[in-house]
């Protein structure tokens, strides 16, 4: 079980590695809407998409990263005595550099040079030509919402991908004969959208989605860069009951409840009160090396540190760097930043003032993962509720507003903005009347049948929260579907609601379960 627990626990740490490095509508039911769009939605999806380079003419895929979390263990195994001097003596400078050397190989060839450009002939999985999209054809009279999805290499500057996008929203207009589009943007690729819709001054769009959106920073990205990570330890645990390991039920049961049992003991207080101090003493050693040759060199990553962070976010990454050589891309990052992200409330009012319809599809229920502090914050796991959405005003990830806060919306009259699970205010959102909240859909995950509410905002002019039963402001995912929040389906953080007793019960069921299944499997 120890063996089980630690590699489950390796994989964890490995994952949060790499992370951190890291018309008016018409009223019918959604149900026998035709899904699609009347006019073309081009739709820029968000970071992550396949990287590849090619070797002796043979396409060769580079990013996602592949890499042997066994070997990483046996790293780990042959340098503990690395480790055990560095706890000692209080020097981690020769860890640092092995961590380092493990670490960077893995990313280095993705890194771009010091004027944001690629290296090693690594480029985007993707390209398009105009007898692709005039192959785009309406089903039942509409554009699958899908149909025009743009993609790009994510690494690369926002405004250089926004150059492209002009070029393929140009080329959607002349296949499809329209002379606007609709345009939404998820995650990083909302940072594209906004580059797009300030360096062409909204130029063709009549719709303007933002989904996911990270354009006000990814906040454990963000945190990372900044050098302000701490781990706590109530959110490890609720991390890894968000996680679920394993594909096996009693597995799951397993790590989840001795977890909680390590907690409710005080021992996950204390390794993570270990990890907070190794990391603070070793942080400048080896991050800032370790960005600048992987993660650092990215400005589509620049452009999802907050700005709150961003100063910082310089003065770590770019430790010791000979600025010189790193002054243009500096410039890169800093044009995004000082024009885009420090002015995107401006740039939003200024688009709906101009008669474009401006939305927001924001999701929560989740904290961000356990890397920094606060870390009950409610997210989709990746951006900050109150930073995608604009200015909602949210609870904790276990709390609700309390009576005297509800009491002063009745006063206020804004009630009606307050979900009703209590944790979100969408009253102080910069458009609270066209902001969306989906609860229980994480950041990485877009179901099918989200599209119907992007479908609907295209479709209808003026669309709002008040436009469909079908598509109030607040919703739930339940795995599958998407329908509205009631008292029957908000309540999905049962999961973190566990007491000592009964995470013990659940872990001893658990362990006698895999013995028993042990034992007669090999009866059998």
């Amino acid at each position: 079980m120890k063996k089980i627990f630690s590699k489950s626990l390796s994989v964890i740490l490995s994952i949060v590695l790499v992370l951190s490095a890291v018309i008016m509508y018409i009223p019918t039911s959604a149900s026998d809407e035709v899904a699609g769009t009347d006019f073309p939605l081009i739709y820029v999806v968000g970071q992550g998409s396949p990287l590849v380079k090619y070797v002796d003419g043979k396409k060769v895929e580079v990013y996602p990263v592949k890499y042997d979390t066994d070997e990483i263990m046996q790293i780990a195994k042959d340098n503990i005595d690395v480790f055990a001097k560095a706890v000692v003596t209080q020097k981690w400078t020769e860890f640092g550099n092995l961590v380092r050397d493990v670490l960077s190989p893995m990313f280095s060839e993705l890194a771009l040079d010091e004027n944001g450009e690629p290296q090693y002939g690594v480029t985007t999985n993707w390209s398009y030509s105009i007898s692709k999209l005039k192959n785009k054809k309406k089903v039942n009279g509409r554009y699958p919402t899908t149909s025009f999805t743009f993609n790009y290499d994510w690494r690369l500057d926002p405004y250089k991908n926004a150059e492209l996008l002009h070029k393929y929203i140009e080329d959607v207009m002349s296949v499809t004969g329209y002379d606007h589009v609709a345009l939404s943007g998820r995650c990083e690729g909302a940072c594209v959208t906004a580059a797009y819709m300030e360096k062409y001054d909204c130029e063709y769009v009549s719709d303007f989605i933002q989904y996911a959106t990270a354009i006000n920073g990814a906040t454990v990205l963000s945190k990372c860069f900044a050098g302000d990570i701490d781990l706590d330890a109530d959110a490890v645990e609720r991390f890894v009951y968000d996680l679920k390991i394993s594909a096996d039920d009693t597995m799951n049961q397993l790590i989840e409840s001795f977890v909680t049992v390590f907690n409710r003991t005080y021992g996950l207080d204390l390794a993570c009160w270990a990890v907070n101090n190794v990391w603070d003493d070793i942080y400048l050693d080896i991050m800032p090396q370790i960005l600048i040759e992987t993660f650092g060199t990215w400005p589509g990553f620049w452009s999802m540190v907050s700005d709150e962070d961003y100063i910082r976010a310089k003065e770590n990454v770019f430790h010791n760097a000979d600025m010189d050589k790193w002054a243009g891309f500096i410039d890169i990052i800093d044009n995004y930043h000082y024009n885009v992200q420090v002015k995107d409330y401006e740039l939003l009012k200024d688009f709906a003032e101009r008669g474009i319809d401006v939305y927001n599809i924001t999701k929560y229920g989740y904290q961000t993962l356990p890397l920094s502090e606060p870390s009950d914050v409610i997210s989709d796991s990746y951006v900050y509720v109150s930073a995608g959405s604009f200015g909602a005003t949210t609870a904790t990830i276990k709390t609700v507003f309390d009576n005297n806060y509800l009491a002063q919306a009745e006063e206020e009259g804004t009630m009606k903005y307050i979900s009703p699970d209590r944790q979100i205010d969408a009253s102080t959102c910069l458009f609270p009347d066209t902001t969306w909240f989906i609860k229980n859909l994480p950041h990485k995950t877009f179901p099918e049948n989200a599209n119907r509410l992007v479908d609907a905002m295209v479709n209808n002019e003026q669309f709002t929260v008040d436009s469909s039963e079908d598509f109030p402001q607040y919703m739930v995912y339940d795995g599958e579907n998407i329908s509205p929040m009631s008292d029957e389906n908000m309540n999905t953080t049962q999961k973190y609601e566990n007491t000592f007793f009964g995470a013990l019960r659940k872990l001893f069921s658990a362990i006698f379960t895999i013995l028993k299944n042990k034992i007669t499997g090999s009866a059998a």
